[in-house]
């Protein structure tokens, strides 16, 4: 997945405790996710998030679907602790599983047949082959009228576009801590996870959804490179 940098405590808690924090509309992006889940699977009762991270996605979502219960997978150590600790309230609904994204889905995480698939911002991790195998891992592992939905960092189409991205997300950074933007900027394109992503157009993963099976397959929120997309399984028969 992204070899060894996430399980390093220092690159998980960096994330966690800054740049996800400042990351430009990521309450309207979970929102987006969560109203997604409910308009297709109105009263969910198996929820799995990859790559978990702490959680976040999955605590909006078994907050608003208070009859659901989750499994959350992260390969990283680190992670998976912050996640123990953020989770507690909620630890009678909730399993943590340790598991590569590189690899196929481990049998703890989809044995339940999830009735909807979370990740956030995890999946741009993998190379281009085995996102578009992942997905088909998860059409296969939904249960019917199931619904995955990826909240993601994606490629620009431009080098010029995602200089802009950068600048955006740094110019909202330095805004919200009132560092200067100059060393935000520095600190962002150096970071040790940076090589980590590998990114992929958003067009490109909505035809690699559509081929897995999934129908109602659209780009439901964009802004530059951060996107929510994803797709619903069938409920009746596949053809």
């Amino acid at each position: 997945m992204a070899g060894d940098t996430w399980r390093q405590a220092a690159v998980a808690g960096s994330y966690l405790d800054g740049r996800r924090a400042h990351i430009p509309y990521a309450a309207d992006q979970l929102q987006t996710m969560a109203e997604l889940v409910g308009w297709f699977h109105p009263d969910p009762r198996s929820i799995l998030d990859l790559g978990c991270g702490d959680g976040i996605a999955a605590r909006v979502l078994l907050d608003r679907f208070p009859a659901a219960s989750a499994v959350l997978v992260d390969h990283s150590g680190p992670m998976l602790e912050r996640a123990q600790t953020a989770m507690a309230s909620y630890a009678p609904r909730v399993r943590l599983v340790q598991a590569d994204l590189s690899g196929a889905l481990p049998s703890a995480a989809t044995e339940a047949r999830p009735d909807v698939i979370v990740s956030a911002y995890v999946i741009h991790h993998l190379p281009d082959e085995r996102k578009q195998s992942l997905y088909a891992e998860c059409f296969t592992a939904l249960a019917p009228g199931g619904v995955f939905v990826n909240v993601e960092h994606v490629a620009s189409a431009t080098p010029e576009l995602e200089a802009l991205f950068d600048d955006g997300y740094c110019r909202n950074v330095a805004a919200r801590t009132g560092r200067p933007y100059d060393e935000v900027l520095r600190e962002y394109v150096t970071r040790p996870d940076r090589r980590d992503n590998l990114l992929t157009a958003v067009e490109t993963q909505l035809e690699w959804l559509r081929g897995s099976g999934f129908r109602h397959v659209d780009c439901y929120f964009k802004w530059l490179e951060l996107a929510v997309f994803g797709g619903v399984r069938p409920a009746g028969p596949l053809p």
